[in-house]
């Protein structure tokens, strides 16, 4: 998504973002986020990683009262909190969101924050229609998440449906019943991805005489090969091989 452009903010229904209570929030910014934000900003780490590691950390947006109806003398009746947008040049919209009190003041003093871990954030723009989140638009380091690391963001996984295309990928290895595989979520584990495929071959090798490590390197080959499982785990899909060399 290119910058966006000095021009009116658009606002969006915002009606899905739902912020749980963040006890004792100060609104002042996590550092370590800072730095996170500050190593994407110069490519240090991959977009991905960045929206993995945001995924429960609060977040705020900005809304604003939209008024729905009016009564007969005119005064507000009826309205709703809108999360606030900006649009790029080239029509993208995308959701603005603040690490900090700080940097949501720079960028608006008279903004209202919201607070919100980073997957929610990233529902409200799936259901504002918006291609991006913005984060820190006016600094100290604009970050936009999009495509791929957006979808990582919103930490949406359907183990069952991934677990099926992957043991599918996988028939050409496991059909003579040797080698086994299971599928696992780890997006709760301190790894850098959020499924994990574990090959186990039937006494540590396959009678062909193929290895841990041979049999490793074909499960990922075959798991590379299937574009759909890349787009349903965004986060990242490893591979390992039990007693592997």
């Amino acid at each position: 998504m290119a910058p966006p452009e000095s021009r009116p903010p658009v606002i969006g229904d915002g009606r899905s973002l739902a912020a749980p209570a963040f006890a004792n929030d100060t609104g002042s910014a996590d550092s370590n986020v800072r730095v996170l934000l500050e190593r994407a900003s110069r490519g240090e780490i991959s977009d991905v990683a960045m929206a993995r590691a945001l995924r429960r950390t609060r977040l705020l947006a900005t809304v604003v009262a939209v008024l729905d109806e009016v009564d007969e003398a005119g005064g507000d009746k009826d309205s709703h909190m809108a999360v606030v947008s900006m649009v790029n040049s080239a029509g993208q919209k995308g959701l603005l969101a603040f690490s900090g009190l700080d940097s949501l003041s720079g960028w608006n003093s008279q903004a209202r924050p919201v607070p919100a871990l980073g997957r929610d954030l990233a529902r409200a723009a799936f259901d504002d229609e918006a291609t991006a989140i913005v984060l820190d638009v006016a600094g100290p380091h604009r970050v936009v998440v999009e495509g791929p690391a957006l979808l990582a963001l919103l930490d949406d996984l359907d183990l069952d449906r991934v677990s099926a295309l992957a043991h599918a990928a996988l028939a050409p290895l496991t059909a003579d019943g040797w080698v086994g595989a299971e599928v696992r979520d780890v997006r709760g584990d301190e790894l850098e991805m959020d499924v994990l495929v574990e090959i186990r071959a039937v006494g540590g090798g396959h009678p062909d005489g193929r290895g841990p490590s041979a049999l490793l390197a074909q499960a990922a080959e075959l798991l590379q090969q299937r574009g759909e499982l890349q787009r349903l785990v965004p986060g990242g899909i490893g591979v390992t091989a039990r007693g592997a060399e």
